[in-house]
C-alpha cells in the first residue's frame, strides 16, 4: 500500500494586517511546531512498520522502506529549513545598528 505524498500549501500572511514583530513570531513558531508533529508522525509510522514488520506481522518490504525513507526526508528537510533560520539568526545579530 503505497500513499502518496499529500502537498501542503505555505500560508502566506496578508498583507493588510497589522504585522507586529510578537505575532510574526508566533506565527513561525506555530509552523515549526506543525513541521515537528508532522515529522514526529512520519517517524513513529516508520517505526511502526518496522516493529511489525520484524515481528512478521507486516510483509510490505516497500511499503516500509517508503514510510523509512520518506522519514528520513522529512527529518533532514526539518533540519535545513532550521539551519538556515539559525544561520539567518546569527546573520542578523552580527549587524550593526
Amino acid at each position: 500500500m503505497i500513499r502518496y505524498i499529500q502537498k501542503q500549501p505555505i500560508q502566506i500572511p496578508n498583507t493588510n494586517q497589522n504585522v507586529t514583530p510578537k505575532s510574526a513570531g508566533k506565527e513561525i513558531v506555530s509552523n515549526f511546531q506543525r513541521m515537528f508533529e508532522d515529522v514526529n508522525k512520519d517517524q513513529l509510522i516508520a517505526d511502526k512498520q518496522i516493529s511489525e514488520m520484524v515481528a512478521g506481522k507486516n510483509k510490505d518490504v516497500t511499503g516500509t522502506m517508503i514510510a523509512m525513507e520518506k522519514a528520513d526526508v522529512s527529518l533532514r528537510l526539518l533540519m535545513a529549513v532550521r539551519n538556515k533560520l539559525v544561520s539567518a539568526y546569527e546573520e542578523m545579530m552580527r549587524m550593526q545598528i
